[in-house]
């Protein structure tokens, strides 16, 4: 009896011994887990109040952050003012090149205006009453062939100076230059002006004087304009109204001081043209 009354009081079980194995497993997991949540908190608690990684960290990032955005601006500043600079250069070779080729055209302008203007001057010497003789038309025709069949304007070369108004001014940091070139080319306005009129004067005198004489075609350049097409005793004055006459001296006159005006005004803007030449050539260490 004793021995089945023993046998009756051990725990009866219907797990298997793997049953067993895996249920400790279980728990032994469980407790690493934990111990490892645990060791983490801890870890995360020591981080934050680790000096490092304080509010000292966040600024020192934050300067290290600007520091880096401020260094590329300088950098990329630094690139387009150099950009800019190698721009103005570009402008200032440019305009160094058309004042060049202003002063080499005002040079031929104004020597021709004045040899117009001489032959003018001479051909108006002569008394309308003795047109009649041959041979002082021939004279006359002499005198007043070079304006009939040459007019020589001045153009300014201001492809330059038309983009520069249009932005390009903008590079340019030294304001005394910019002063400089405006200064020279707006005092061009008065130049154009009389241009302009010599032109006006000019026609007035040929339909004049297509009215009054048997006119030859205009030479093709200047040097087949005198002597190759003035007529050797030939009459060249087609009436001899000395009303008319009057008229077309009255308008040689008129062209004569225009060209006078012109003549001025483009030496002015010769010697503007040239000291702002020699000053951008030092200036911009340019030929």
């Amino acid at each position: 009896m004793n021995e089945e009354e023993n046998i009756d009081q051990v725990p009866k079980s219907n797990d298997t011994p793997e049953d067993v194995n895996e249920n400790a497993s279980q728990e032994l997991t469980i407790e690493q887990l934990q111990t490892q949540s645990e060791n983490m908190e801890v870890h995360a608690h020591d981080l934050h109040k680790a000096p490092g990684h304080g509010w000292k960290h966040y600024i020192f990032e934050f300067l290290m952050l600007f520091l880096a955005v401020f260094s590329g601006f300088l950098a990329e500043n630094y690139r387009e003012t150099l950009v800019n600079r190698e721009k103005e250069l570009h402008y200032m070779q440019n305009m160094v090149a058309d004042l060049k080729a202003d002063t080499a055209d005002l040079n031929f302008s104004v020597y021709y205006q004045q040899l117009w203007y001489n032959h003018l001057d001479s051909a108006l010497q002569i008394p309308i009453e003795s047109l009649r003789n041959i041979n002082i038309q021939d004279t006359f025709f002499y005198h007043f062939l070079p304006y009939y069949s040459w007019m020589q304007p001045f153009i300014q070369n201001d492809n330059n100076i038309t983009q520069l108004r249009a932005g390009g001014f903008n590079l340019i940091g030294n304001e005394n230059v910019i002063d400089s070139i405006n200064l020279v080319y707006n005092f061009y306005k008065q130049v154009k002006f009389g241009v302009d009129f010599n032109i006006v004067c000019y026609w007035d005198v040929v339909h004049k004087a297509q009215q009054l004489m048997n006119l030859p075609p205009p030479g093709a350049t200047i040097e087949e304009v005198v002597p190759k097409l003035v007529p050797q005793n030939t009459e060249i004055f087609i009436q001899y109204d000395k009303s008319a006459i009057k008229q077309l001296y009255s308008t040689m006159t008129n062209a004569k001081g225009s060209l006078v005006g012109t003549i001025v005004a483009e030496k002015q803007y010769r010697e503007k043209a040239e000291r702002l030449l020699i000053y951008l050539q030092k200036e911009y260490h340019l030929k």
